[in-house]
């Protein structure tokens, strides 16, 4: 069998642990021994340390089989590779076991928020759209048409462990208060249509801007793309380093990509209305 479970960006801001958009950067795993290193397409054996190794065992998968994966997720960038190698992981475990359908997409959601520890880039990457996660429950709304991601990420990585110490431990009443509210604008501005106000609801006093401290180019670009009045909405994508923007698609954002190059790598990407799924095997080379 062979599974498919989209990259994504989450915390959007002010959602700290909450919001998340699934980005159309594939995480594949496959359980075919037609897949094995050597074939020319990318793919790598998972080792017992592997994320995906992991939530495959957690959802109950046979921890003696061999598995396989490729993806040009970057690791350590705020993309959700370790939240949609889990996601794959449980969904093929599960999936083989003949688990009923109408449970499967729960159940990969609870390994993998489990395994994550917080459930923001599971809920994405498990069903797609934008989701809202709360604990053991999420929501995924379809995100309107015409919209395009640009993302932005450094050499350097940063591990979500790491970023976190960087965090107050206390957040003041009305700090909170701030970012409960623009993470609310970010539910209902999806839910209306209206993009508008998004700018607004990318705005958070709990996490964003201690992090940034810490991530000086990461701060520079996301200014940089704040500047530019095409951009609906920027962010710092999970725990960073990689900056995030939504533009209208078609906009001809090169220009702004190449203006945030600097020391790092930018791409565009479509939104990924589906989550982890069953899909063809491709063909053997």
């Amino acid at each position: 069998m062979h599974v498919s479970a989209p990259a994504s960006s989450a915390n959007l801001g002010p959602g700290f642990d909450c919001l998340a958009l699934a980005l159309d950067l594939p995480f594949e795993l496959s359980d075919s021994p037609a897949h094995h290193d050597g074939d020319g397409q990318g793919w790598l054996v998972v080792e017992p340390t592997h994320p995906a190794a992991a939530a495959y065992a957690a959802a109950g998968g046979d921890t003696d089989a061999q598995l396989w994966w490729r993806s040009p997720i970057p690791p350590g960038r705020g993309l959700g590779f370790s939240g949609a190698a889990r996601v794959a992981g449980a969904y093929l475990a599960l999936i083989s076991s003949g688990v009923d359908t109408a449970e499967i997409q729960q159940r990969t959601f609870s390994v993998a928020a489990v395994l994550e520890g917080h459930p923001d880039n599971a809920a994405a990457s498990t069903w797609g759209g934008f989701t809202v996660a709360a604990g053991e429950r999420a929501v995924s709304l379809k995100v309107p048409e015409g919209l395009e991601v640009l993302v932005w990420w450094p050499e350097k990585s940063t591990s979500t462990t790491a970023s976190r110490k960087v965090l107050a431990p206390i957040v003041s009443r009305e700090s909170a208060a701030f970012s409960i509210a623009r993470s609310s604008l970010w539910v209902a501005a999806i839910a209306t249509g209206d993009l508008s106000m998004l700018r607004v609801a990318c705005e958070d006093q709990v996490h964003q801007a201690e992090r940034l401290l810490a991530r000086p180019d990461s701060a520079e670009v996301l200014q940089g793309m704040l500047e530019d009045e095409r951009v609906l909405a920027a962010w710092l994508s999970g725990s960073g380093p990689t900056v995030a923007a939504l533009l209208p698609a078609g906009t001809h954002a090169q220009p702004l990509a190449a203006k945030l190059v600097g020391s790092g790598r930018t791409r565009i990407l479509s939104l990924s209305a589906s989550g982890v799924q069953q899909v063809p095997a491709p063909p053997n080379t």
